[in-house]
């Protein structure tokens, strides 16, 4: 065969099937990055941090009611994560109680019982030894709402503002004038 012959028959690939493969892909990474945004942005917008809506939770009440959170807007709520047992969380609920005379119905305040063990009897026993506060006592048998706000311990604090914001976040203990200086900055 001649040079010009077995030149012709050597053909160089296509670049076509290259580029279109390099355009695809990077379209992909450009709908994916901008999908994830979309989808963080839904997901971060609520939950347990500072910043965030608060999520919403119903739970039974001690008095055999029911306590749903997103109908609590208005004024703030403290929701305050405690146990029947607990009983280095006494004085924080006796605060609460005095916070809650002092504010006489500007602010809603939530113990929430996150033992699953607990009954309304062994809750009635805490509340009384805390003082009878005249806020919610409830449950979270379940533990729904502590894993949601991702509570780790008995004594998490958590106000949320008027417009359903996470607007303070403390662990244990959260001390009387911390809680009564977020509450000033909301209560005008």
């Amino acid at each position: 065969m001649s040079k010009i012959a077995h030149s012709q028959k050597v053909s160089k690939p296509s670049q076509f099937p290259i580029t279109a493969l390099v355009v695809g892909l990077v379209l992909v990474l450009v709908v994916g990055v901008i999908g994830w945004r979309v989808l963080q942005s839904r997901v971060s917008n609520t939950g347990a941090q500072v910043g965030q809506v608060a999520s919403d939770f119903t739970v039974p009440t001690l008095d055999g009611a029911k306590f749903t959170l997103s109908e609590q807007h208005g004024k703030p709520t403290i929701v305050y994560f405690t146990a029947y047992w607990c009983s280095s969380c006494i004085p924080k609920a006796q605060e609460l109680g005095q916070l809650y005379q002092e504010y006489n119905g500007r602010v809603n305040i939530i113990a929430l019982d996150i033992d699953p063990t607990s009954t309304p009897e062994l809750l009635d026993r805490f509340k009384q030894a805390a003082g009878n506060g005249a806020f919610v006592w409830a449950f979270d048998s379940d533990s729904k709402v502590a894993t949601a706000y991702r509570v780790t311990s008995t004594g998490t604090t958590i106000i949320i503002d008027n417009e359903g914001r996470i607007v303070y976040r403390g662990g244990f203990p959260t001390s009387y004038d911390a809680l009564k200086g977020e509450l000033e900055k909301l209560i005008q």
